[in-house]
């Protein structure tokens, strides 16, 4: 009986223990549901939240990193960079042929300085590679025959001057009519011939050089038989073949003086070349290194053919303000030869600025508002670049003052994106 009591009591203590190991596990487990729960919850609002602040972020940032925000200008800062704004309109393609050309001096800018007396140098004002302006002294020469000259030109004008006071002084009595008309009119014939000789004697002065001003100025000097020759034009001094004390004869050539401006290219081309080429069509030179390049145009088409060649010489006149172009140098011509019948999109190639691998151009969409536009061109030429793709006929696109925007551009911190 005690045994059957002590099983049971066993017994229930085991159902009782299991129990509440059963009851442990579920609180455990549920407390463990409850944490992965709110994990879950946690995890997800986060990748909520983080949606949501991508999304804003996209929201604020995509927009500007396509197209920009404008550059807002006002008209001074306009016209302070040098802004020119084009409505872009179809033109009919250019032909163009390139070839090589060779510089040679302006023929119509090459002045010489030539001794018209015989004469001896006595100074020299400037020297080889010299700038001068017009009229700046460059030698100066005594000559004993200008001497002369100068006696026989003051000679003749005092017998002018006499001759016209004895005119005045007659002029009185004629009417008092105490000399007669005759006499009069020989007192007149005497000045006219005074004249004509004074006149003779001046133009001999100034077949030796003298200028007009220095003639006049002969009743003053103390000084003769000495000539100034003075530069006939702007430019520089290339040639000076001659030294002090020399005695050089009527005729001599002692310097040249050369503008070079502008300068000539002289380019061969084929007869087959030539047939859409003429006087005043538009040109580009390029250096050799071809980073420069130069606006010409045609000034004369050859009538004669090259029997040695077969080609035809063609003469550009090209703009040099920098003096870079010099006689000798080698250059690549552009030439345009007519245009053709295809249509096309053409804008100056500054206005086409490069940022990155992309290549944009600006267009003012408002007054003030300029807004950056990527676009796909051909090939340049005679410094026109064709548009293929990135804007269409009829917007205002910035053809000066790209460069500046450019640069405003870059301070705004812009990103430029790879496509």
């Amino acid at each position: 009986m005690k045994k059957s009591i002590s099983i049971l009591f066993t017994l229930a203590l085991l159902l009782n223990a299991s129990a509440f190991a059963e009851e442990n596990h579920q609180h455990e487990q549920g407390h463990d549901d409850m944490a992965i729960g709110e994990m879950k919850m946690d995890s997800h609002t986060e990748e909520d939240g983080h949606d949501d602040h991508a999304e804003q972020g996209d929201e604020k940032h995509g927009g500007h990193e396509e197209e920009g925000a404008p550059i807002k200008l006002s008209p001074a800062q306009i016209k302070q960079a040098g802004i020119v704004v084009q409505r872009l309109q179809h033109q009919k393609e250019r032909r163009v042929i390139t070839a090589p050309g060779s510089v040679s001096l302006n023929g119509y800018l090459v002045s010489e300085v030539t001794a018209l007396v015989d004469a001896t140098v006595d100074v020299r004002h400037v020297r080889l590679g010299d700038k001068v302006t017009k009229g700046k002294r460059l030698v100066t020469l005594t000559s004993s025959a200008l001497a002369q000259a100068q006696a026989d030109y003051l000679r003749a004008e005092g017998v002018y001057r006499t001759a016209k006071l004895d005119v005045q002084r007659l002029q009185g009595l004629v009417e008092e009519k105490i000399i007669s008309q005759a006499r009069f009119q020989q007192a007149q014939s005497t000045v006219q011939g005074a004249k004509a000789n004074l006149a003779a004697a001046q133009a001999s002065l100034s077949s030796y050089g003298m200028r007009n001003r220095d003639i006049d100025n002969l009743m003053t000097s103390k000084q003769y038989g000495k000539l100034v020759l003075r530069a006939p034009s702007s430019g520089t001094v290339t040639s000076d073949d001659f030294r002090l004390g020399q005695h050089i004869a009527a005729g001599t050539r002692l310097m040249k003086v050369v503008d070079e401006s502008s300068v000539w290219v002289e380019v061969k081309l084929a007869q087959s070349q030539i047939a859409g080429i003429h006087a005043g069509e538009a040109a580009l030179v390029s250096t050799k290194d071809n980073n420069t390049t130069y606006p010409a145009k045609v000034i004369n088409v050859y009538h004669q053919l090259d029997t040695t060649t077969r080609t035809v010489g063609v003469r550009l006149e090209v703009k040099n303000p920098h003096d870079v172009l010099h006689p000798g140098m080698f250059v690549t011509a552009e030439i345009e030869s007519g245009r053709g019948d295809v249509e096309v999109l053409l804008l100056p190639e500054e206005a086409v600025q490069r940022q990155g691998s992309e290549l944009i151009v600006f267009i003012e969409e408002e007054t003030g508002h300029f807004e950056r536009r990527e676009v796909e061109v051909g090939k340049t030429s005679l410094g026109l670049v064709p548009i293929l793709k990135g804007i269409k006929e009829g917007e205002h696109v910035v053809v000066k003052g790209a460069f500046v925007l450019a640069s405003e551009l870059a301070k705004s911190g812009f990103a430029v994106h790879n496509h």
